[in-house]
């Protein structure tokens, strides 16, 4: 087995059947290795590196389960450092298959093709897990280590590989499925000491993150046996669905905050209540994660409970139980806040929600930086976890379309928005071609204001007018799009909208929607609040 097939052989050991990759040189003997798995593993190719690596971020996302992508090194991997510093934000479990120079010439300084000076450390800076490979018999258990530390959450992961392990043949084990680290053991006198807490507060408040995507169940328990408001933001919506009489966004938590004496922390970095709502003076804070990093941000937790937020929310729920009943509903309470929230958004960014409304409930949405997606991160109904996918506080301008490709491979029987606007779509609007080319039916949305609207609207409210470099100048979409051989349509308002992306949810291949658009209201104060 050569180090290419070694690779090949334990991706598909652990469960990946598409790489989003490109080749070259140093990655041949890796996509000779994959020209003979066609039929298990597909290959999807883009047009640029950093399509390939926002495809992976994008599966990723959309489904919790690890993905992966294949580059050259040296600039072909820097192509794709924002994915991956994206993957970092948001914990995406992404897979980074980066090749490196023959095994010889690393850090000779000898001016090999794709050479850099240290590639390893950038390599390292970008990812919780790194390695390199010296020999084809060393790739499978180091596959299997990258793997093992995805599925525990250390990711994104990265794998260098040197062209001439590649190519060399071993004697090799297997490559097995890797299976997870043992997850934390959960510390029972943490746990009642939490359960304390919570069940003897008089307006108890549970914050959520990513880290919590797979225990909906178990947070809705909790939630329910306290009567306390779920607060999630960006990654976090959508474990408990919007819809849910409990669950609350930032612009309700900022109104409850000062209120609420005893604060449930799952699976978040917390940082806009730590950093800029701040503690106030007896609120006691409890902190889940299994991270063990977070609970060294900010003020110490009064008590920390370091797991998988599965675990231990399903161990506190009994914990709770014992205190007895659980305490008044506070529904009525959320409900009217709850509308008078919707009645300011309605009324304060009319243009931005007309559009939101127009999208449909069961879509993932990937919401990139515009004026639309920005509202969408609040106002979109999210019915489930993953819904919404955003970039988290990597705020990345212009990961949107590609990713939403990603997700779309990943999830082929749900619909998939991308929310662009025309800045940020040209960043990967190239990927239309690679759309077109594997059949990826994403409905890319791509709304057109001539400018960097939102630099734009800083540099006239805050700067004085001082207009430099954010306005554009723009193609027609619609005939852009058409040229890969993509159907399009131009929409004039959100009632064009809304028929437009109707008629785009009955096409079965890629799609784009033109939407010109003037200039929209300031969101910020809404979706992120001051909580004085």
């Amino acid at each position: 087995m050569t180090g290419g097939e070694a690779v090949a052989a334990g991706l598909l050991a652990n469960g990946i059947d598409t790489l989003f990759a490109l080749p070259g040189v140093q990655l041949d003997h890796l996509f000779n290795a994959l020209h003979g798995t066609q039929d298990r593993l597909r290959v999807i190719n883009a047009r640029h590196e950093q399509g390939v690596a926002y495809m992976a971020l994008g599966a990723a996302q959309a489904t919790g389960r690890p993905a992966a992508y294949a580059c050259v090194p040296g600039p072909g991997f820097l192509n794709t450092a924002a994915a991956l510093s994206t993957a970092y934000a948001v914990h995406a479990p992404v897979l980074a298959l980066v090749g490196q120079l023959a095994t010889s010439h690393i850090g000779a300084g000898g001016g090999e093709l794709h050479e850099l000076p240290d590639q390893s450390a950038i390599v390292r800076g970008l990812t919780r897990w790194s390695g390199i490979a010296y020999a084809p018999a060393e790739v499978p258990p180091l596959i299997e280590g990258a793997f093992r530390a995805l599925r525990s959450g250390s990711a994104p992961a990265a794998l260098e590989l040197p062209a001439d392990v590649l190519a060399g043949a071993a004697i090799v084990l297997e490559p097995h499925a890797a299976a997870p680290a043992s997850p934390p053991t959960i510390d029972t006198d943490a746990t009642r000491a939490a359960a304390e807490l919570l069940a003897t507060a008089k307006a108890p408040l549970i914050v959520v993150g990513i880290g919590a995507a797979e225990a909906g169940h178990e947070l809705r328990a909790v939630a329910e046996r306290l009567q306390a408001p779920v607060l999630s933001h960006l990654q976090g919506r959508g474990i408990l669905a919007s819809d849910h009489p409990l669950s609350i966004g930032m612009a309700e938590g900022a109104r409850l905050w000062a209120h609420s004496d005893v604060i449930l922390a799952v699976g978040t970095r917390f940082h806009m209540p730590r950093t800029v709502w701040r503690l106030r003076p007896g609120q006691r804070v409890v902190r889940i994660d299994l991270d063990p990093a977070q609970f060294g941000r900010g003020e110490p937790a009064d008590v920390a409970i370091h797991a998988d937020a599965k675990d231990a929310l399903g161990a506190l729920g009994p914990e709770l139980e014992r205190w007895g009943a659980s305490p008044k509903s506070r529904h009525a309470e959320l409900a009217d806040l709850k509308r008078a929230v919707a009645a300011e958004f309605s009324q304060r960014l009319a243009p931005q929600m007309d559009f939101v409304r127009a999208l449909p409930d069961e879509a993932i949405v990937v919401a990139d930086y515009t004026q639309v997606g920005y509202v969408a991160t609040a106002a979109f109904p999210v019915r489930r976890g993953r819904q919404l996918i955003t970039p988290g506080y990597q705020g990345t301008l212009g990961f949107g379309y590609a990713t939403a490709l990603g997700a779309k491979v990943a999830c082929p029987e749900t619909p998939v928005i991308a929310l662009c606007g025309d800045g940020g779509f040209l960043f990967t609007g190239n990927e239309l071609a690679t759309a077109a080319r594997h059949g990826i039916a994403v409905i890319a949305v791509v709304f057109v204001d001539g400018a960097y609207g939102n630099v734009r609207r800083m540099q006239e409210e805050i700067h004085g007018g001082k207009i430099i470099a954010s306005d554009l100048c723009n193609p027609d979409f619609v005939r852009l799009a058409e040229s890969f051989g993509v159907e399009a349509r131009r929409a004039t308002g959100p009632g064009e909208f809304k028929v437009a992306i109707d008629w785009a949810l009955q096409r079965r291949g890629p799609t784009l929607i033109e939407v010109p658009v003037g200039r929209m209201p300031d969101p910020w104060d809404l979706l992120e609040p001051d909580a004085s």
